[in-house]
């Protein structure tokens, strides 16, 4: 039996806050806090989206965690860019939320 997509769209997002959340560990980067609090707005709006009907309401919560993962991707660009995190972590990252956001929209576009 297959995940819904819900369930994969939560996880991934789960996961890349989870790695954010361990690179933050132990280092101080610039705007570390704004990078947590986006990455984890992905998630929180992805929950309160799937509390509500199909339709608008859902949608424009699936679009708030859209442009949190956006904004959380724009961040740790701007940190892979000032070389303060590796490649390897920033393309990871990157992909997967690039990954979350076109399931985010691909879930809004079915309501």
């Amino acid at each position: 039996m297959s995940e819904s997509p819900r369930l994969r769209v939560l996880d991934g997002a789960r996961t890349v806050v989870d790695d954010i959340n361990h690179l933050l560990n132990g280092r101080r980067l610039p705007n570390a806090a704004q990078l947590r609090d986006a990455a984890e707005s992905i998630t929180a709006n992805i929950q309160e989206g799937f509390g509500r009907d199909a339709g608008p309401d859902r949608n424009q919560f699936l679009r708030f965690a859209r442009a949190s993962a956006e904004e959380t991707n724009e961040r740790l660009r701007a940190r892979f860019g000032a070389r303060d995190i590796p490649a390897k972590v920033y393309w990871s990252l990157h992909h997967r939320l690039v990954a979350v956001s076109r399931m985010l929209t691909s879930l809004m576009s079915k309501d």
